[in-house]
């Protein structure tokens, strides 16, 4: 009996000890993990058996989140799976709480939603219940002191108007390398929802903490680690 609890203990510790499929973007091994600029962005590429991974420099926001631009290239054979959701970081307090992945994206397609539905109710109410001149019987006569009469008569929005307002909601998503060029949330972000198995795949990333814990974040707060699982293999930035 003995004999038997000691081989489990042993068998035990031994799976506690192995890695696993974890590569350790070690500063030290030049060959497999480097630092690069990439779209002019300084990053850290770690580079395994055809797939390449870089990070760029985790950014801390206001909200206590964290801003990471990620890049996968498939530069061997095959095809890179890459699954935003099971991405992750460690904080870089004593208890490494972890962060796990906020859908950026999903958040501001919300937002230019209601922001759409919001513009849409206003232009109904403006037809359906057009507001009456106030005022005494004199000046409503008058035609060139009258609101309406500045206004004139009531019309549908022009779609070219419209379309000019969502382009302003829009405008937060330009994209830094080709200034004035409008993307979507999905070409920008990392989306959690999306699979993207291919040769290539980079975008935003954030990193949220646990709705109740208390850590705060400074701005100037490093990550201890990132974790980018491709292919089965977690791509770990210390």
């Amino acid at each position: 009996m003995k004999t038997a609890c000691l081989l489990f203990l042993v068998s035990m510790s031994a799976a506690a000890k192995a890695p696993g499929n974890v590569i350790n973007c070690d500063p030290a091994d030049a060959e497999h993990c480097k630092a690069t600029i990439i779209e002019g962005k300084p990053m850290r590429e770690l580079v395994h058996e055809g797939t390449s991974v870089a990070v760029g420099k985790p950014v801390a926001t206001a909200e206590g989140d964290y801003r990471i631009f990620v890049q996968v290239r498939q530069v061997g054979p095959g095809k890179a799976e890459v699954r935003p959701k099971d991405f992750s970081a460690l904080y870089s307090d004593q208890a490494h709480t972890r962060f796990a992945f906020y859908d950026k994206a999903a958040e501001i397609n919300q937002r230019i939603r209601e922001a759409n539905r919001a513009q849409q109710t206003n232009g109904g109410d403006e037809l359906d219940n057009p507001r009456r001149p106030t005022g005494s019987g004199a000046a409503q006569s008058t035609g060139g002191s009258s609101k309406a009469a500045k206004l004139g008569r009531l019309r549908k929005p022009d779609p070219n108007e419209v379309a000019g307002r969502q382009d302003e909601t829009t405008g937060l998503l330009r994209s830094a390398p080709q200034a004035g060029t409008i993307v979507t949330p999905e070409e920008l972000y990392l989306s959690q929802s999306t699979l993207r198995r291919g040769d290539f795949a980079e975008g935003f990333v954030y990193f949220k903490k646990p709705r109740r814990s208390k850590v705060h974040v400074g701005l100037s707060d490093p990550l201890c680690e990132i974790n980018i699982p491709v292919n089965g293999i977690v791509f770990r930035f210390k």
